[in-house]
């Protein structure tokens, strides 16, 4: 009897602690349910959040920080700590706090050593690293993570980071690079067509327009929405226009043009009674005309989005009266809208452009602000007019530095014609203009530098590149433009003797101001005063005496030294004279005292 008493409560206890483990356990599977419930709810199901979370997004991942920290606060000792710690972090990534990602990543391998999760967090630590901006960071974590698992799920998604990282770094032939690799290795991803977008922008930066525009094409045929069809139409247009393909551009648009719906005024509203000029306080005064009435639909405003592209190409090809008529007539159709604010642009733009009209630029620009003063057309035309105006006032200086001002306004044509309306052409024919007008001037060196970069940067012609920079070299010494050359020729592979090199001469120095006359300082005396004595022992007299250099202290004695260093009274010569008809005054006896003498039997300083 007494074993089995013994043996009914170790069941007891052996129930009892497991019961105990396995409510533990079941609370520990409830939190992190519910983390990771909140977090796929904020990903949709997905890995991680590519672009910006919405707000209702960003409140699921923070609490699914909540339980993970919850998780990891109650049950530290776990063997699933790990996939709570991991989970929070990517959830602070989720909420755009990439930055503490990257910081609770970095050390995951040290801080779990044994967590089979090492690699998938190597993944997003390079993720978040991205989306932190740090790219450096990011591209070794990456590479890292497909070395050593280029079969993950994640391995899909690792390639689009790398098209990104590389993208950002502006290296868009090894992004180019990467795309493929995860459109070619994951043909049934989900991210598939996300990475052929990105595949397309980057061949499109690269120079590849014909292999960006396939791609295009392809996304296009997978469109869900006419919308996102009609932006990917754009896209090849794109495409054909940086390929300066513009006859095919203007077929492509104006295709595309045949399947939108033109805008169609209707009757106009009743104008208002005309005011009575007699009466000031007429209101009809205050009624404005009234506009035509006109319901925009969505294949309309697409269609006038295409007649703005068409007047883009009839600009880029030089043909002024034909992208007047294109950009007047969205003015007609679409007033009061943004399709207008841009096309009153364009119109500025063509002046200025392709008819070389900068005062008819001007007042076209001018009028941008009148329609809108928010749109970004109008903060472009602003620039512009900026510019017109100050060309316009190097052109009219004159005086003294009307050569440098006129100077400074043929480089500011050429960097408008270069920069501002891509012109490379017609900044060329400029910046020779320049060489003609100001022969054998710094200004000369200086332009012909400025064709050298076009020839080679723009044109592609680096032959006639370097015939240019050689001309500086030997025939503009002691300017600044030889040495721009030398370092354009020495960076193209060239060798420069350091004989033909004059470096420019430094300015004289300014002359000296002689007009200004220093006051002479005074014969005697010392500004501070007279000095007041002061009480020394002898053994500090040595010492002062052997800092200045003296082998031996003088022997005078110290206190004869003070008395010489005190103020004389003035001689019978230099007194002033005494007024004799005045009563000498009585002598203050109870203040007189006789001069401090040190005692000289004192051993010590005072």
């Amino acid at each position: 009897m007494r074993g089995r008493r013994c043996q009914v409560p170790v069941r007891r206890l052996v129930t009892l602690g497991a019961l105990s483990l396995l409510a533990s356990s079941c609370a520990y599977y409830n939190t992190m349910y519910l983390a990771r419930r909140y977090y796929d709810k904020a990903t949709a199901g997905m890995p991680y959040v590519v672009e910006k979370a919405d707000a209702q997004a960003a409140a699921n991942f923070g609490k699914s920080i909540d339980y993970a920290k919850k998780a990891i606060a109650l049950y530290p000792k776990s063997k699933w700590v790990d996939d709570a710690y991991l989970l929070w972090a990517r959830a602070l990534m989720g909420r755009e706090d990439p930055s503490q990602t990257v910081n609770m990543l970095k050390d995951f391998s040290a801080r779990y050593p044994q967590s089979p999760l090492k690699d998938e967090a190597l993944f997003y630590l390079g993720a978040g690293a991205r989306k932190a901006r740090q790219y450096s960071d990011a591209r070794g974590a990456l590479e890292e993570f497909l070395r050593r698992q280029p079969n993950h799920p994640l391995a899909a998604y690792a390639y689009l980071e790398q098209a990104r990282v590389y993208m950002a770094l502006q290296r868009p032939a090894d992004a180019a690079a990467a795309a493929s690799q995860m459109i070619e290795r994951f043909p049934r991803s989900p991210e598939r067509d996300r990475a052929l977008t990105m595949r397309a922008e980057a061949l499109l930066a690269k120079g590849d327009h014909a292999l960006a525009r396939e791609d295009y094409k392809v996304l296009g045929t997978r469109a869900d929405s006419d919308e996102d069809r009609f932006n990917l139409l754009l896209k090849e247009a794109d495409c054909l226009e940086a390929g300066r393909i513009y006859d095919q551009e203007l077929a492509l648009l104006r295709d595309a043009m045949s399947h939108e719906e033109e805008p169609q005024r209707q009757a106009p509203l009743p104008a208002p009674p005309p005011p009575d000029p007699r009466n000031p306080n007429d209101p009809n005064r205050l009624i404005p005309q009234p506009l035509p009435n006109l319901t925009l639909t969505a294949s309309n405003e697409r269609w006038g989005r295409l007649m703005l592209r068409v007047g883009t190409v009839q600009t880029l090809q030089g043909q002024k009266n034909e992208a007047l008529a294109t950009f007047r007539r969205v003015l007609e159709l679409f007033p009061q809208t943004g399709a207008a604010v841009e096309a009153q642009y364009r119109v500025g733009y063509v002046y200025e452009t392709v008819a070389d009209d900068l005062d008819r630029a001007g007042v076209e620009y001018g009028r941008v602000t009148k329609l809108s003063s928010t749109s970004p057309f109008s903060l472009q035309a602003s620039q512009r007019l900026h510019n017109i105006d100050r060309l316009a006032q190097f052109r009219t200086s004159t005086g003294k530095d009307s050569v440098a001002k006129k100077a400074e306004a043929g480089f500011l044509l050429a960097e408008l014609y270069l920069f501002q309306n891509d012109k490379p052409e017609r900044a060329l024919v400029q910046y020779d203009s320049i060489v003609h007008s100001f022969p054998g001037t710094p200004y000369a060196g200086k332009a012909l530098n400025a064709e050298a970069w076009i020839l080679r940067r723009k044109l592609d012609r680096a032959t006639e590149a370097d015939s240019l920079l050689w001309i500086v070299i030997h025939d503009y010494p002691k300017t600044e433009a030889q040495l721009h050359a030398r370092d354009y020729l020495e960076a193209a592979g060239h060798s420069v003797p350091d004989s033909l090199i004059q470096p420019p001469e430094a300015p004289p120095p300014p002359p000296i101001d002689t007009t200004l006359t220093l006051t002479r300082p005074p014969a005697a005396g010392d500004s501070l005063g007279p000095r007041r004595p002061t009480a020394m022992s002898p053994d500090s007299l040595a010492r002062m005496f052997l800092r200045a250099g003296e082998s031996q202290p003088s022997s005078t004695p110290h206190h004869e030294l003070l008395e010489d260093r005190r103020p004389k009274a003035p001689s019978d010569s230099t007194r002033a004279p005494v007024d004799s008809t005045r009563a000498p005054a009585p002598a203050d006896t109870s203040r007189a005292r006789a001069p401090a003498v040190p005692d000289t039997t004192r051993k010590g300083g005072p």
